[in-house]
């Protein structure tokens, strides 16, 4: 599958195909995503390999992705399709909003909001897109309509057992049907499997147990971190310390560094960085073919120790900065090639 043809399926209206890729670079994977305005960064370290799977049927698409390392997501999405996430034990480590969620909890995202999640390592992640209009005709026909007006703008709801299970288990087949049968989306049993996903949805959605349900706000340690990344991410090519950071936004250092764990599993300052290391990883790409040293670029993004940036950068993305470029002689490169003999 071409990485255009996942990207168009990805962002199409009214189109019945099913998809499949495995990707083998973190690349590969954000191609997948290019109609989509938003931002991916891979925030563990190693090389990436992962899988992409699309099902997209008359009225609603499946979408699922299985990657080997950390992955942040943030942006908004400009479609009309509102989303439905279950928490399993394959995705259960993801950090949603802000928020962990338990296995059997099921997300609810409105079309006018962000996302904003961190995947854990090894993780799988399975969603339902589902037009709002479609999402509240289905509702209205089941004679569930506050199911659908009860729906936050981003909300975890806990179905009973029972019907969470049936949900998961109508939304698995029609993924994997549809990859066994490219021509079952668009025809009678397709749309039959649609239907029935989409009753088995409502049925989740309708009188959750409300002890348990969890609506994820946004909590003012949230509206600390966007600051702060916003911040960050206007002076990725300037100098940067924790005193700074303190003074513009006006919290302690301790508050900030709270915040930051519970968003993103790292420091402030070790986020800023590996923000700069992402943004040299794409200097180095841009510039191959070109006369460009890797010194120069990765100097241009405040690193000076350049031995230690090029065993953290291996570290991080599973080459040399040098292999990113395509080039070989950086001193730097040099240290690490003896090291690794």
């Amino acid at each position: 599958m071409a990485h255009d043809d996942c990207s168009e399926l990805l962002s199409a209206h009214g189109m019945s195909r099913a998809l499949s890729r495995r990707l083998d670079d973190f690349e590969d994977f954000q191609s997948a995503f290019a109609q989509w305005k938003g931002e991916f960064r891979q925030m563990s370290r190693g090389k990436f390999q992962g899988t992409v799977q699309v099902a997209s049927g008359q009225r609603l698409r499946v979408f699922q992705a299985e990657t080997n390392q950390s992955i942040l997501t943030r942006g908004i999405d400009s479609s009309s399709y509102m989303t439905f996430i279950p928490i399993t034990a394959r995705n259960a480590a993801t950090v949603w909003q802000g928020r962990r969620l338990s296995e059997g909890q099921l997300i609810i995202k409105r079309p006018d909001v962000a996302y904003h999640n961190q995947t854990g390592r090894n993780t799988t992640i399975r969603c339902l897109l589902v037009p709002a209009q479609t999402f509240q005709d289905a509702a209205h026909a089941l004679g569930a309509n506050d199911a659908a007006a009860d729906v936050a703008s981003w909300t975890a709801v806990s179905p009973s057992p029972e019907t969470m299970g049936k949900f998961e288990r109508t939304l698995t087949t029609l993924l994997a049907k549809s990859m066994q049968e490219p021509g079952l989306l668009g025809s009678p049993d397709g749309d039959l499997l649609e239907s029935e996903c989409l009753r088995r949805l409502i049925d989740a959605l309708v009188e959750p147990t409300a002890d348990v349900q969890t609506r994820l706000h946004s909590f003012s340690r949230s509206m600390l971190v966007r600051r702060a990344v916003r911040f960050m991410h206007e002076r990725l090519d300037q100098p940067l310390t924790a005193l700074d950071l303190c003074a513009e936004l006006g919290v302690s250092d301790r508050m900030l560094r709270r915040a930051f764990r519970e968003a993103f599993g790292l420091g402030p300052l070790v986020y800023f960085r590996l923000m700069r290391m992402h943004e040299v990883r794409a200097a180095l790409k841009a510039a191959r073919g070109g006369d460009h040293a890797v010194t120069e670029i990765v100097r241009r993004w405040g690193f000076r120790r350049l031995g230690s940036f090029a065993s953290e950068y291996h570290r991080q993305f599973g080459e040399l900065p040098s292999e990113t470029l395509g080039v070989r002689g950086w001193p730097g490169v040099q240290q690490m090639t003896r090291r690794r003999v």
